[in-house]
């Protein structure tokens, strides 16, 4: 009789294991991109919330080779986050708003784009927020913006 029940333990163990190693993974990469300058998306660099506003509270963190997830809790100021960041980045990096930006709502999303450094694609910067909280995800796609002068 014992031996019906040992597959079953070991595939158990496997499956433990397993799960064990997705969330250290998930934790390191957590750790890691929590403290990182830019968040790279293909050969593209996006400076991050660390590079322009210090250490935040990262809470999750999904990527692939066309988009970036990021998700910030437990945030004291969502407004004033938001505003300084989107602020360095229309300033300083060639971004600009490509939707209303209205901060006077407890919740919103807001999106910037640039050009990307390959042809014919554009880096877009889509925040949605609300209370303590912002979920930041960065997509490159096709397009252009032509910057009127």
């Amino acid at each position: 009789m014992k031996n019906i029940y040992k597959p079953l333990f070991i595939t158990l163990i496997f499956v433990i294991i397993l799960i064990i190693i997705t969330l250290m993974t998930n934790i390191v990469n957590i750790l890691k991109y929590e403290k990182i300058d830019y968040y790279n998306i293909g050969n593209e660099q996006v400076p991050s919330i660390y590079k322009v506003l210090g250490k935040r509270k990262l809470y999750s963190y999904r990527s692939n080779s066309n988009s970036i997830t990021l998700k910030y809790k437990n945030i004291n100021n969502v407004k004033s986050d938001l505003s300084n960041y989107i602020t360095v980045l229309k300033n300083d990096y060639d971004y600009i708003y490509t939707s209303n930006i209205d901060f006077s709502k407890d919740e919103g999303t807001l999106q910037l784009s640039t050009n990307s450094i390959e042809e014919d694609k554009i880096i877009i910067i889509n925040i949605d927020y609300k209370n303590n909280e912002y979920k930041i995800n960065i997509i490159k796609d096709k397009g252009k913006i032509n910057f009127y002068k």
